[in-house]
């Protein structure tokens, strides 16, 4: 069984990681289901800035605890990993 999954993105991140999948001549659903399976199979994501590894870790241990660091702090962390790619 196939499903949809759609998401908010940043409109260059997009275009580039499709251009690059084009290039190595691979579908970006691929890709994309690729880095799915990664994720669930290993339980982990590597994170690249070092601030932001920061509020990973953070959030880990607001979570072992049953809290919640926010929205605003949520949203604004994948902002900044989507501006750092460009």
């Amino acid at each position: 069984m196939k499903t949809t999954v759609m998401f908010k993105t940043d409109k260059k991140l997009k275009e580039a990681a499709q251009k690059t999948a084009k290039r190595l001549g691979i579908p970006f659903s691929a890709v994309l289901n690729e880095s799915m399976r990664e994720f669930v199979q290993k339980k982990e994501i590597t994170f690249r800035i070092a601030e932001d590894t920061l509020w990973l870790e953070k959030a880990k241990r607001a979570e072992r605890k049953g809290t919640y660091i926010g929205a605003k702090k949520s949203e604004a962390f994948l902002k900044r990993i989507a501006n750092a790619t460009d």
